[in-house]
């Protein structure tokens, strides 16, 4: 199994390089070292790394979720900042693993597995989750337009679910998709009429 590759973010230059030497003699495979300055010049994604380790003092909220933004990747954060508030910020943001003490290195392959596959598992629950609401959007959306169709063409709730479905298939295009078209032309059509 090849080696993860890790981006070292630190908010402290010296440390950084301290920490990623450590690192590597500890045969971690860190792809890029950058202190928190550094992060906006440098474009992440031509590292093609598998996990973001970020290393601070003070979380910056805004740094954790510019970088969530940019890379679908899992963050682990090391800090000495215990604070509640701090730690609930740090998550909203994005990171998947939040630890309140230094990197131990004979830890650190651990940590990595429990947070890429809880990263996984987060993946796995936004993608459903975002699955349930257009099958959701598209159920309202096949309603209305089916009473659309009935209205226009006096055809039962059958025939108009019917006539939907065979031309959703002739244009090879969801139930959902062929519904918001026709609701979309009705309120063109509606609209010029006006």
């Amino acid at each position: 199994m090849p080696k993860l590759k890790i981006a070292l973010i630190d908010n402290h230059n010296e440390r950084a390089n301290v920490l990623k030497r450590s690192l590597t003699d500890h045969d971690f495979n860190i792809v890029a070292c950058l202190t928190i300055d550094h992060l906006n010049k440098f474009r992440l994604g031509d590292l093609h790394a598998d996990i973001l380790l970020f290393n601070m003092d003070h979380p910056h909220q805004h740094i954790i979720e510019n970088c969530v933004s940019q890379f679908d990747l899992p963050i682990v954060l090391f800090t000495q900042n215990s604070h509640k508030e701090t730690i609930r910020n740090a998550v909203d943001a994005g990171v998947t693993t939040y630890i309140v003490d230094g990197i131990d290195p004979n830890k650190l392959a651990t940590i990595l597995t429990i947070t890429i596959e809880q990263f996984k598992k987060q993946q796995k629950l936004k993608n459903d989750l975002k699955e349930i609401k257009t099958k959701l959007i598209d159920r309202k959306d096949i309603e209305k337009a089916k009473v659309l169709l009935m209205q226009l063409h006096q055809l039962s709730e059958d025939a108009a679910f019917q006539l939907l479905r065979k031309n959703a298939m002739s244009h090879r295009i969801t139930m959902g998709e062929m519904s918001r078209r026709l609701l979309d032309a009705q309120e063109l059509l509606h609209a010029h009429h006006i």
